[in-house]
């Protein structure tokens, strides 16, 4: 059966109380904070799985970071991806994170034009972004790819670099791509990584300002692919990176976690089996993957030295 996707679930009204969609306010959000956490589907379901018990754990973090969290609207169709419905779990996930007092930005992606029109004086200096991010991250086979292939007048603003001046370029290509999302696509990841590139190259902002909280190893590809093709002098902000068990490792270090049993419960949300993470133990000089169990991962985190957690 194929998945119904729509950027507007039908139940959105059970999360407006604690959610910010106004344009404006995203815009001053999105500049006034020390951090910003967006969430990419497959965490988001994890954390959203985990006991009320342990659940208070991540969004603690986020809080003493002074960091607010984003929800971009391709995101929200993934999670609603179904029945174009969002979970019982997820509703109560994003209250959660609310009652903390967090911040939540649900964000349609061409929101960034108003983001970056404040940092830019020409609507051509801020389509460039644009245009230079979906050229690095899309590939020979993706969602993106397809849509350009299919619409001549965006592929000749984005590819090509007509009309640089057009206003709508933002808007046009993020609705187009989102209509063609289909199901097992990594267009989530692609938007991501686009929004990121985007956003890290606004002046005057801290290196790790704009965090990817997720355990798809497929964006973190998509995110170091696009820094790796940006020619040095045109480089951005460094992009904070946080899966699930390295956020578990910081938890612990930053006396968050005390408990060895949390930290397990933490590290196993969401997943059965073994836990692969890319990491360092004592002895290594660089990276690898590492497959332990929960219990075990725990183990080396409490350990002084045990591991450095990479993502």
């Amino acid at each position: 059966m194929t998945c119904r996707y729509t950027d507007n679930p039908h139940n959105i009204s059970e999360i407006i109380p604690w959610v910010i969609i106004e344009k404006g306010k995203i815009v001053q959000e999105i500049l006034g904070n020390t951090k910003c956490y967006f969430y990419d589907a497959c965490s988001f379901r994890r954390h959203a799985n985990l006991d009320k018990e342990y659940a208070d754990y991540i969004p603690e973090y986020i809080k003493h970071q002074g960091g607010i969290v984003v929800i971009t609207r391709c995101i929200l169709m993934e999670l609603a991806s179904h029945s174009g419905i969002l979970n019982q779990e997820y509703i109560t996930y994003i209250r959660h994170i609310h009652d903390a007092g967090i911040t939540i930005l649900v964000m349609y992606e061409e929101d960034l034009f108003n983001v970056m029109a404040v940092c830019f004086s020409t609507n051509a200096a801020i389509n460039d972004y644009l245009c230079w991010s979906v050229k690095y991250v899309m590939g020979s086979v993706s969602t993106i790819t397809d849509t350009l292939e299919k619409d001549a007048r965006l592929k000749n603003e984005i590819i090509y670099g007509n009309n640089p001046e057009n206003s709508g370029m933002y808007k046009h290509f993020f609705e187009t791509v989102r209509a063609n999302k289909e199901s097992g696509d990594n267009l989530g990841e692609e938007l991501l990584a686009i929004c990121l590139h985007i956003l890290s190259h606004i002046p005057g902002e801290d290196d790790g300002k704009f965090c990817i909280i997720t355990d798809d190893k497929g964006a973190i590809g998509k995110i170091d692919t696009v820094m790796k093709k940006t020619a040095k002098q045109f480089v951005g902000k460094e992009i904070g990176v946080f899966s699930t068990p390295k956020l578990g490792q910081i938890l612990y270090r930053e006396k968050i976690i005390h408990n060895r049993e949390h930290l397990k419960e933490i590290l196993g949300a969401g997943t059965n089996g073994n836990i692969k993470v890319l990491g360092m133990e004592v002895h290594d000089i660089r990276g690898k993957e590492i497959s332990l169990s929960k219990e075990e991962l725990a183990d080396l985190i409490i350990q002084p030295n045990g591991i450095n957690i990479i993502f």
